[in-house]
């Protein structure tokens, strides 16, 4: 109010859903004088409306389509057409990230949707002003930070947000992680291994049908990639504080549940929603026990009712994250080389136990990974692990007094709901007093 500046919205219901218009007074002097507070130059032109500068009406009923601007009618005092047409992002003016630091972010935001290069001497300042960000509210940073994380190429976007010094930043906890682990990992510690495993989740988006069998009756977990994205960025941000050589070798006990508190704090600093928090810590949390479940030489379906049980509705982002944590650990070579055995059962352990690395242990855990998921789809997981009766059903109908015995009856109601002996309310209240399932 304070500048003059009114947004026209379309109403909410109506045939148009996405444009609107602001209106503004000149801030300066004059146009020429606003265009140069601009932040980029493909976005410090002006086209004056005349009156012949008509919508076209669109085939859809209700919407348009803007005609084709004479360029020669342009105002363009930072010549931004032609860093349009070089595909360029290039500041306005020296001023453009200390009157709005947001567009140290908005600049890799713009060059990543529209597969833009940065100029030099714009990614020269962004560097010598990466500091600058925290100035910036948590809400404008998150949606900048997630327009990013959205693109296909995420991985290597987000490692040039991390070398031009903003993510350090934003995510303090990421610089420890360059010198942890580099034993593991080679040069770059923990730090290479998180953009692997970013690398990784792209190619798994690009390309679901070339991995996973039948992905597409799990494809609503695939919209949210920004999200799943995040998630690989931070699932070890809490390696380098748990680091502990034992024995003569470095582990990481813990990392994953203090890795999970840390993400929620990060999160919640930058505004997230209450499920996005909820969610990306969530899998963090549990990142390891797919893992540890691969291990077992038998994967028995009461243990993977069990996991499903408990990890319930987030199960198959954690598969996802899990899934690219594991591919990381090959090169993409070779994952193109081993992706048609991943489809396979399971390979056996062999005696003496997996090695604690190479293609053997991945592709054996990833063979697991798979068996999950299309368990998950096959089995309609959503249904199959919502209880059909409950403990008060069970004390109701079997004529017991409350203890430990009812919490038993209804795993093994659930396990056989899993395997599908039991399909509906009706069987599960059946008093089989013959049948295990019934004895306490």
């Amino acid at each position: 109010e304070e500048r003059g500046v009114y947004r026209l919205s379309p109403r909410p219901g109506g045939p148009v859903g996405r444009i609107q218009l602001d209106i503004s007074p000149f801030q300066g002097k004059d146009l020429r004088s606003d265009l140069l507070r601009r932040d980029f130059t493909i976005n410090a032109m002006a086209l004056p409306l005349a009156p012949s500068f008509k919508p076209v009406p669109d085939k859809k009923p209700g919407l348009f389509r803007l005609p084709s601007p004479d360029r020669a009618g342009i105002v363009d005092p930072a010549l931004g057409l032609k860093d349009l047409r070089s595909g360029t992002i290039r500041m306005v003016s020296p001023s453009a990230f200390s009157e709005d630091p947001l567009r140290l972010l908005r600049a890799f935001r713009f060059a990543s949707s529209l597969g833009f290069g940065i100029a030099p001497g714009t990614m020269k300042r962004i560097r010598s002003e990466a500091g600058l960000i925290k100035k910036s509210a948590p809400e404008r940073v998150r949606d900048e930070l997630l327009a990013i994380l959205a693109s296909p190429e995420a991985a290597a976007w987000t490692r040039k947000i991390y070398d031009a010094g903003l993510l350090p930043v934003l995510i303090p906890e990421l610089e420890a992680q360059r010198s942890c682990a580099e034993v593991y990992y080679g040069q770059g510690g923990v730090l290479k291994h998180t953009f692997a495993v970013m690398d990784r989740l792209d190619r798994l988006l690009k390309a679901p049908g070339e991995y996973i069998p039948n992905w597409k009756k799990i494809s609503e977990f695939f919209e949210d990639k920004e999200v799943l994205r995040l998630a690989a960025l931070l699932h070890d941000i809490a390696k380098p504080p748990c680091a502990r050589r034992i024995k003569g070798r470095l582990r990481f006990f813990g990392h994953e549940e203090h890795g999970a508190a840390v993400a929620r704090r990060l999160l919640e600093d930058l505004r997230f929603s209450k499920d996005r928090v909820r969610l990306v810590s969530g899998i963090i949390g549990s990142h390891l026990r797919p893992g540890n479940l691969a291990s077992n030489e038998t994967i028995s379906d009461r243990a993977v009712f069990r996991f499903f049980r408990a990890m319930g509705e987030d199960i198959v982002p954690l598969l996802l994250l899990c899934w690219a944590d594991h591919a990381s650990y090959i090169t993409p070579a070779r994952l193109e080389a081993v992706k048609g055995r991943l489809r396979e059962k399971p390979m056996p352990i062999p005696e003496g136990g997996l090695p604690r690395e190479g293609v053997k242990k991945t592709l054996r855990f990833m063979q697991v990974l798979n068996l999950l998921l299309q368990s998950y789809i096959s089995k309609n997981i959503k249904l199959k692990t919502a209880r059909l009766i409950d403990g008060h059903d069970v004390l109701r109908t079997l004529e017991l007094e409350p203890g430990p015995g009812v919490g038993e009856i209804l795993e093994k109601v659930g396990l056989r709901q899993f395997e599908g002996k039991i399909k509906n309310r009706k069987q599960a209240l059946l008093p089989r007093l013959h049948d295990p399932l019934m004895v306490l």
